[in-house]
């Protein structure tokens, strides 16, 4: 594995992993935050996924608060040792056994309970994993992860995903990252570190406009992964989306058509149309199709949509998508490009590396 994407359940998001091809499934894991109207979405993937690993969680960021599965399920609930939450994965088990259950918190989760949890998934999963907010330097949330690991039995088997969030933007490493990636493999001996972070933007270009912005977290990641010199610390990031987005559409909000894509170390982002003026993803998908870095109609799921919707007629009702649909679009570009960018960085010689309708869809709009 080289690679985890960080992504609530969504329709679109789902569909972007599930187009995903098997080789490149191979090389690459969700970590699936758990969210929605109800199991839907993640039925289907736990159906169409396969036998690759993948991380399951729960949502716990504010936007969400309000969502009806996680307030119908109690899943975030920590009374005895968050048995709902233990309940969910075993159920998601028994759909695909690839599955490898996360420990997560909130800040006021009692810890008896957050290590009870982790006890009791390290009974029943040959694999677990421990994610933890980064960002906040104040040693509680290292404390709850030392906690963990000073009381399973076995370190090597549990993978801790070190989550800078939203917060990591600019293109330097962390100042905590070095530290808390050699206490967890010297002290502790887990089997990986996963660093986590998006430096995805949170607005969009003008309308009528486009532009690029870094992907910085492919920037500090790799170059402190190749400091290290180990093959057991994993890039992963949101996959172009930023987790405090709003994921279903609200009646009434303005939905400009908007597109993504990842050329290089750098997003390129499209904005054109009036609300729900989803025509005009076809002068979109031509302007993708044009730039210096597009990778080709076949590269993947979504360019070969792309490509599809490039050459539509400028007629109303053909099926250019809307922005739900290429949410979906962005989201299987990212994680093939990014794949692709380490593909390059591997073969490359010594010294030359280089750093529908609008409410029928989900995902951030």
């Amino acid at each position: 594995m080289e690679y985890v994407a960080a992504l609530k359940v969504g329709q679109n998001d789902i569909k972007a992993l599930v187009n995903l091809e098997d080789i490149r499934k191979e090389r690459f894991s969700p970590l699936l935050m758990m969210r929605g109207k109800d199991t839907k979405y993640i039925d289907n993937f736990l159906q169409r996924w396969g036998a690759n690993s993948f991380y399951l969680d729960t949502s716990r960021y504010d936007i969400d608060k309000n969502d009806n599965f996680l307030i119908s399920s109690k899943v975030n609930n920590p009374s005895n040792a968050f048995q709902n939450k233990f309940d969910f994965f075993q159920a998601c088990k028994s759909k695909n056994n690839s599955l490898i259950p996360t420990v997560g918190w909130k800040k006021d989760d009692p810890p008896r309970e957050i290590v009870q949890f982790a006890l009791n998934l390290e009974t029943s999963y040959d694999l677990i994993a421990i994610r933890f907010d980064a960002s906040i330097d104040d040693n509680y949330n290292l404390n709850l992860v030392r906690n963990i690991l000073n009381s399973v039995k076995n370190p090597n088997r549990i993978d801790v995903i070190v989550d800078y969030g939203k917060e990591a933007n600019a293109a330097t490493t962390p100042s905590n990252a070095a530290a808390i990636v050699n206490e967890l493999f010297n002290t502790y001996g887990v089997r990986q570190v996963i660093l986590l972070s998006t430096a995805f933007p949170e607005d969009k270009p003008t309308p009528g406009t486009s532009r690029y912005k870094t992907c910085n977290d492919l920037i500090w990641q790799l170059s402190f992964i190749s400091t290290t010199k180990r093959n057991d610390i994993i890039y992963g990031d949101y996959a172009a989306t930023n987790p405090d987005s709003v994921v279903d559409y609200i009646p009434g909000m303005p939905v400009i058509p908007f597109t993504n894509y990842l050329e290089g170390f750098e997003w390129w982002q499209g904005r054109k149309g009036k609300d729900k003026e989803f025509i005009k993803y076809i002068d979109l998908a031509k302007d993708i199709i044009s730039l210096p870095g597009y990778h080709g109609d076949n590269f993947c799921w979504a360019t070969k949509e792309i490509s599809r919707i490039a050459k539509l007629p400028p007629v109303q009702g053909e099926k250019y998508g809307s922005n739900g649909s290429w949410n979906g679009y962005k989201v299987n570009q990212h994680i093939c490009a990014i794949l692709d960018n380490f593909r390059k960085i591997k073969t490359a010689p010594a010294g030359t590396q280089g750093g529908g309708q609008a409410d029928d869809d989900e995902d951030d709009f």
